[in-house]
């Protein structure tokens, strides 16, 4: 029998009232050397005089121009977390697949490569700049939101392995609506964007932005 999510209308219901009020935004999700199969060692960063400059500080905005392989590895999650949801939602539902959503992929990629450059991982800018603002300050329009968030460090942040290494970390939580999971499986949302940032010394970022429209 297929592991759906256990959902009642009345469930449904509720979540969308709670997200207009408090859109979800799991915990941080980051992943270590540590926590792969078999364990990778790492690499000694050699210490340097630390020089930082308006630049540094400076948040970036929403990313509408891409690079073209972090576009694929976006295009990657899309369909994971499409497959996702077609095989863990309730068929009554109905067509359970999220419509890309070109400016909250804007959005996403723009608060990825902001936790990359500034050197932090959380749903909050240093600015207070949560997601709610993020995404109505590009007009972009909804009745709910929310946001997931993942880093992966080390040996496993190139590439492909690295979508896998998120998505598979989402799909291994408990099966409530509260964390990663069950945002990624929440029947309200309509549309998402995903937004990538990578550091090819070894650090790859991903934002997920769900709306209800």
């Amino acid at each position: 029998m297929a592991d759906w999510l256990k959902l009642t209308p009345e469930d449904i219901e509720a979540s969308v009232q709670q997200a207009q009020t408090v859109p979800p935004t799991p915990a941080v999700l980051a992943i270590n050397a540590d926590d792969l199969t078999p364990a990778v060692g790492s690499t000694a960063v050699e210490n340097s005089l630390l020089r930082i400059t308006t630049a540094d500080i400076t948040p970036v905005p929403p990313q509408n121009e891409h690079d073209p392989d972090l576009v694929a590895l976006e295009t990657l999650m899309f369909g994971l977390l499409n497959s996702a949801r077609q095989q863990h939602l309730p068929r009554w539902l109905g067509n359970p697949n999220l419509q890309w959503h070109v400016e909250l992929a804007a959005v996403a990629r723009g608060h990825a490569a902001d936790m990359l450059k500034r050197q932090y991982v959380n749903h909050t800018s240093p600015e207070g700049i949560k997601v709610a603002r993020r995404i109505t300050q590009y007009g972009v329009s909804y009745m709910a939101c929310g946001e997931n968030i993942g880093v992966v460090y080390g040996d496993a942040a190139h590439g492909e392995t690295a979508v896998y290494a998120i998505h598979n970390a989402y799909m291994n939580q408990p099966r409530r609506l509260t964390n990663h999971r069950g945002n990624l499986l929440n029947p309200i949302w309509t549309h998402v964007g995903i937004g990538a940032a990578y550091d090819p010394h070894g650090a790859f970022y991903i934002t997920q932005n769900f709306i209800r429209a």
